[in-house]
């Protein structure tokens, strides 16, 4: 069974008043950064509220019939709703069926509960009859949207909800968690900066030893400048990694250069470990094209992040020329 994670302790409090006092919302939007473990939790809650005999500390049993259930997999009265592959749409096929199964009577007469995951991942036609289904919903019916860009969804959609913010943790917490699943030669608190303190992300850097791959990110930028590399061939280096993570580690070292172009102070540096060449490269460049860049790389994350047909391989390749750009101008001025 599920539970909720040590640094959720505020948003499942919050989520267990409403609960007992019958004030839960019949649709929920868990809104967050990725890595934040929104999706854990709305199984966490669908698991307590299809619970037969709940624990004295607002847990499921783990050992009533539904529980058994839940655990093979086969409840009938909880559905996933979530692309056919990683980067599609939730298609209004996929709604239509949502809305099909809200319909039915519960088997067990509890809560018909569906876990939407990630709700901007459904195109309009799609977020269109889901906002029907929000507009008159059947009675003991919850439906948990999971998103981790909640502007993305349609403001109507947003409104019919009851939000929990998952992006304020208790951080304290979320560093004893890691300092447990780590090995103790990390920079945790450095880690948690560099994933917008979303605890299960900076785990997925150290599995996937994406903070090696951190480090040559960081040196192809420091050279894109200097003219001695082709940005395209840069890009295609890039490739080798997840994009979206690429943009994002991107955008907080433009983010760095321009704090210290600014201030001419470190300690408003994230990436801490790479200050000496953050301070040498920010002197070369003004802040006017360093915000440029930013705008160009903020865009990139919004491409990466909708539902439109994008190749990333064209939004990289423009940013390492950007990059690269950037050393010309100054070698012309």
């Amino acid at each position: 069974m599920h539970t909720s994670y040590p640094w959720q302790t505020a948003q499942w409090q919050q989520i267990i008043r409403s609960w007992q006092q019958q004030r839960l919302a019949h649709a929920q939007l868990f809104a967050g950064h990725t890595g934040m473990g929104k999706a854990q939790f709305a199984q966490a809650l669908a698991e307590l509220v299809l619970c037969e005999s709940p624990t004295a500390d607002f847990q499921s049993c783990g050992q009533c019939k539904s529980c058994l259930l839940l655990q093979a997999g086969t409840h009938p009265d909880l559905t996933c709703v979530e692309p056919a592959e990683k980067g599609k749409q939730i298609t209004i096929g996929q709604i239509r069926e949502l809305i099909e199964f809200c319909s039915l009577t519960a088997t067990y007469g509890r809560y018909q509960v569906a876990i939407i995951n990630p709700a901007e991942a459904m195109n309009r036609n799609a977020a269109n009859s889901l906002l029907k289904l929000l507009e008159e919903p059947p009675d003991n019916t919850l439906l948990i949207l999971v998103s981790h860009q909640p502007m993305s969804l349609l403001a109507t959609i947003r409104s019919r909800c009851q939000r929990l913010d998952f992006n304020h943790i208790d951080k304290a917490q979320a560093m004893s968690w890691l300092q447990q699943e780590l090995c103790t030669e990390y920079d945790i608190s450095l880690l948690l900066n560099l994933t917008h303190h979303a605890p299960l992300a900076v785990k997925t850097l150290i599995d996937n030893a994406d903070i090696q791959k951190r480090g040559a990110l960081f040196e192809s930028l420091v050279q894109l400048p200097t003219g001695k590399y082709d940005p395209v061939s840069i890009a295609e280096e890039w490739l080798q990694q997840e994009p979206h993570q690429i943009v994002v580690w991107m955008s907080l070292w433009t983010m760095d250069l321009i704090r210290y172009s600014m201030t001419q102070q470190t300690q408003y540096i994230v990436n801490r470990d790479n200050v000496n060449a953050i301070q040498h490269i920010a002197q070369q460049f003004p802040p006017q094209q360093l915000f440029k860049l930013l705008d160009l790389q903020t865009e990139a994350y919004r491409l990466l992040n909708s539902t439109a047909n994008i190749k990333p391989q064209g939004l990289l390749e423009s940013l390492a020329i950007a990059w690269a750009e950037l050393g010309m101008q100054r070698r012309k001025s």
